[in-house]
C-alpha cells in the first residue's frame, strides 16, 4: 500500500486529510474509531468488516488537501475512487443534483472514499434518510483504515448495505423511517463505482424498490384507513374495556408446537392430516379468518381464529357458523366492530396504544402482541406470543398457485355462489379475481419450480414474513407445500414436520368468558360523554391558536411583540396538555394526514440553516397548518365518538352463554 509522509487534521467534510511536514496518524486508531461508531448501529456489519482483508489502495494527498485513492498499486489504468485535485469539489458537484425540497431519502450507490457522502450528510440535514450501498467491503475496510468516517457512521439516518444484506434485513433496519422515505426518494451514483459494480447496483435497486414498495403500501393504508381505523378501535371500547384480552394467553404453550393456517389454493393438499387425532392433540392450531370455515367442514376445530380487518364485509367469513364455546376469537380491536358482535364463540382483543391513551384510568395491563398487516401475520405473532417453538405454516402460498386465489371452501365462494352457472364456474371466477389487478401481476416460480402468478401486495406481505422469520427465536416450517419458496426458513412436507415433534399434548388453554363486565360498560358510557364535551372545549383553543399563530406571522421582526403572543401560546398549550390532552392525543392520532404533512415541512424547515426570520416563518406556516388539519380531525371525532356512544349504550352486559 502507498504512504505518503504527513499528519492527519479534521477536514470540513468530517474525513481527516494529511498535510506535510507531520506525523501521520496510525491507521489502527482511524479504523477502531470508524468501527466503534459502525457497531452503534449495526454490529452485524462491523463485525463482518473486523473480519475483512482490506483491499490494495494506492493513497495521494490530492493538490487540494483531502485523500484520494486508486485501486491496486498504482500502475496501469486503474481506476481512481476520486479526483486527485479536489476531491471535496468533486463530491459537491455530485451532491448538487440532489433536490434537498423534494428528497425524504437519497440512496448513494458507491461509497468510495465517501467524500459524497460525507457532503450529503452536511447537506441533507438531520431529517432526511441516507442509504448507502457499497458492494465492496475490503474497500470499505481498506477506507475506514484511513479517513475517519465515525461522525457520518453514528448518525441515525446514515445506513450502509453491502451485498450480504437481503432484502428482509433491508426493511428490517428502515421500516421505522418509512414514511419519510415516501416522502421522496433520489439517487446518486458515485462515478468511480459505476462501472465496477453495475450488476450488483441493480440487484440493489431491485432489492431497495421492492422495500420501498411495502412501505409505500403501509403509509398508504395508514392514510387511507386511518379514519376508519380509528372508528373501529373507538366503536370496539365496550369489549376492550370490559371483555376478556390476550393477557392470560402469554406464554400458556411454551415449547409446543403451532401451525399457522392461511387459506392459499394449496391448503387443500395436506390440511386433512389435521383432522387426525393424534395429529391435532399435539398442535395448536391457530387460523386466519379465511381458513375458518374450511377447516370446520373437515371437522378440524382450531384453537383460535385471528382477525383484524376494518371492512364490514369480512362478518361474511362468520355467517351461518356452528356455535364455537372452544375456539377464541383473538382480534385486534381496529377490526370492524360487527366482527366482535357476531362471532359466537369467546373473544379476546388485543392490546391498542390509540385506547390506553383515550380511556385514561380505565387501561389494563395487556402484553403487546405486534401489529399484523394481514390475519395470517397476525396469527404468526400470536403463536409466537402463546410460547410455540417450532411453528409450521400451512396454506400460506403468498401467489396464485394453480391459477386459484382462495383454497376451495372458504366463505368467499359461498358469497359467489348465486353467480355460478354452466358458463362460470368457481375455477373462472377464481382467475377473474386474479386478473382483474393485471397490472400488479407478476410472474414467478413456485417451491417446485413451476411458473405462477403473484402480485405486487403478496410480495410485500412476503417481504414482511421473510423480516419476521429472521428475527424470530423459533424454528419456522414451511409445509404449505406450494406456492413461493420463503427466505429463512426450512421447507418440508406436513407430514414431515408432525413426525418431528416430540412432545405430548398440548395442555388445556385458558377459556375466555363471553360476559362483559356492566360496571366498566358503565364506565366507558361516562367516559366518551366526557370526550364530546372535551371536543368543544379543543376547538375554542384550537381557533385561539392560530389567531395567535397568525398575529405572530405579521410581527417577526419586532421581538418583544413576539414574546408576549408567545405567553398567550403557553397557556393555550398548558390547556392542551393538561385536562385535554387524552382527548387531543386521540385526535392528534386521527388526524393521520396532518402529521405526514408536518414531517414534510419539518424536514424542509431543518435545512433553513441562515435565516432565522426564515425559520421562523416557515415554523408558524406549519403550525397553522398544523391546527386547521387537527380540526378537521375534530370533526370527524365528534362523529367517531357520538357513534361509539350509542354502540356501547346497546351494548349488553351479558352476552349468551356458549352451549354445553
Amino acid at each position: 500500500m502507498g504512504r505518503v509522509r504527513g499528519s492527519w487534521k479534521l477536514a470540513t467534510g468530517g474525513g481527516l486529510v494529511r498535510y506535510p511536514g507531520y506525523a501521520m496518524a496510525e491507521s489502527d486508531t482511524i479504523f477502531k474509531r470508524n468501527l466503534s461508531a459502525l457497531r452503534l448501529r449495526n454490529s452485524t456489519f462491523a463485525d463482518r468488516l473486523e473480519t475483512t482483508e482490506p483491499v490494495e489502495l494506492n493513497w495521494v494527498t490530492s493538490k487540494k488537501g483531502p485523500l484520494s485513492a486508486q485501486l491496486g498499486d498504482g500502475s496501469g489504468s486503474a481506476s481512481w475512487l476520486a479526483s486527485r485535485f479536489d476531491p471535496g469539489a468533486e463530491a459537491k458537484r455530485l451532491v448538487e443534483k440532489v433536490d434537498r425540497d423534494k428528497a425524504g431519502c437519497v440512496v448513494v450507490m458507491g461509497f468510495g472514499l465517501g467524500h459524497h457522502v460525507s457532503s450529503l450528510v452536511e447537506q441533507l440535514g438531520p431529517r432526511t434518510v441516507l442509504v448507502v450501498f457499497e458492494p465492496d467491503v475490503g474497500l470499505l475496510r481498506a477506507v475506514f483504515e484511513r479517513v475517519d468516517h465515525s461522525a457520518t457512521l453514528a448518525n441515525g439516518m446514515v445506513f450502509i448495505f453491502d451485498r450480504e444484506d437481503d432484502r428482509a434485513g433491508l426493511t428490517s433496519r428502515l421500516e421505522r423511517l418509512g414514511g419519510v422515505m415516501t416522502q421522496g426518494t433520489q439517487i446518486v451514483v458515485h462515478p468511480a463505482s459505476r462501472s465496477r459494480h453495475k450488476d450488483a447496483f441493480g440487484a440493489f435497486s431491485k432489492t431497495f424498490a421492492e422495500a420501498l414498495a411495502y412501505f409505500r403500501t403501509t403509509v398508504a393504508t395508514a392514510l387511507v384507513n386511518s379514519a376508519r381505523t380509528c372508528r373501529n378501535l373507538v366503536n370496539n371500547l365496550g369489549h376492550y374495556v370490559a371483555g376478556a384480552t390476550v393477557a392470560e394467553l402469554q406464554g400458556v404453550a411454551k415449547g409446543y408446537a403451532a401451525v399457522c393456517v392461511a387459506a392459499g389454493p394449496s391448503l387443500v393438499r395436506n390440511v386433512d392430516l389435521l383432522r387426525d387425532p393424534a395429529v391435532r392433540s399435539k398442535l395448536v392450531i391457530v387460523t386466519a379468518q379465511t381458513a375458518l370455515r374450511p377447516l370446520l367442514d373437515r371437522g378440524i376445530r382450531p384453537d383460535f381464529v385471528t382477525a383484524l380487518d376494518y371492512s364490514p364485509i369480512c362478518t361474511r367469513f362468520y355467517e351461518d357458523l356452528p356455535d364455537l364455546p372452544d375456539v377464541t376469537l383473538v382480534v385486534e380491536p381496529k377490526a370492524h366492530p360487527r366482527i366482535l358482535e357476531v362471532y359466537p364463540g369467546p373473544v379476546r382483543v388485543l392490546s391498542s396504544d390509540f385506547n390506553d391513551v383515550l380511556i385514561g384510568d380505565l387501561k389494563r395491563e395487556i402484553p403487546p402482541i405486534r401489529s399484523g398487516t394481514t390475519v395470517a401475520h397476525l396469527s404468526f405473532y400470536l403463536a409466537q406470543y402463546l410460547g410455540c417453538d417450532p411453528i409450521l405454516l400451512l396454506g400460506q402460498d403468498l401467489g396464485f398457485s394453480d391459477g386459484l386465489y382462495y383454497a376451495p371452501g372458504t366463505a368467499v365462494h359461498k358469497v359467489w355462489s348465486s353467480e355460478l352457472s354452466q358458463f362460470n364456474s368457481v375455477e373462472m371466477m377464481e382467475w377473474q379475481r386474479i386478473v382483474r389487478m393485471r397490472g400488479h401481476l407478476t410472474r414467478t416460480e413456485d417451491i417446485h419450480g413451476r411458473p405462477m402468478f403473484t402480485d405486487e401486495q403478496m410480495v410485500t406481505y412476503l417481504r414482511q414474513f421473510e423480516r419476521d422469520f429472521a428475527d424470530a427465536e423459533q424454528r419456522v416450517i414451511d409445509t404449505t407445500e406450494g406456492g413461493q419458496a420463503k427466505a429463512n426458513t426450512e421447507r418440508m412436507a406436513l407430514a414431515e414436520a408432525v413426525g418431528q415433534i416430540e412432545t405430548g399434548a398440548v395442555p388445556e388453554l385458558p377459556r375466555a368468558s363471553r360476559e362483559l363486565d356492566p360496571e366498566r360498560l358503565s364506565k366507558v358510557r361516562g367516559l366518551l360523554e366526557q370526550r364530546l364535551r372535551d371536543l368543544t372545549e379543543l376547538r375554542k383553543v384550537s381557533h385561539n391558536t392560530i389567531a395567535l399563530l397568525e398575529q405572530m406571522q405579521g410581527c417577526l421582526d419586532n421581538q418583544p411583540r413576539l414574546l408576549k403572543i408567545f405567553e398567550k401560546l403557553q397557556k393555550n398549550d398548558r390547556r392542551v396538555h393538561g385536562p385535554l390532552y387524552e382527548t387531543f392525543s386521540a385526535v392528534n392520532a386521527m388526524n393521520t394526514i396532518g402529521v405526514f404533512h408536518r414531517q414534510a415541512a419539518d424536514r424542509r424547515i431543518s435545512q433553513i440553516t441562515d435565516d432565522r426570520q426564515a425559520r421562523q416563518a416557515g415554523q408558524l406556516k406549519r403550525d397553522v397548518e398544523n391546527i386547521e388539519w387537527m380540526l378537521q380531525a375534530c370533526d370527524e371525532a365528534e362523529s367517531i365518538f357520538s357513534e361509539a356512544l350509542e354502540r356501547v349504550t346497546c351494548l349488553r352486559p351479558a352476552l349468551p352463554a356458549a352451549a354445553a
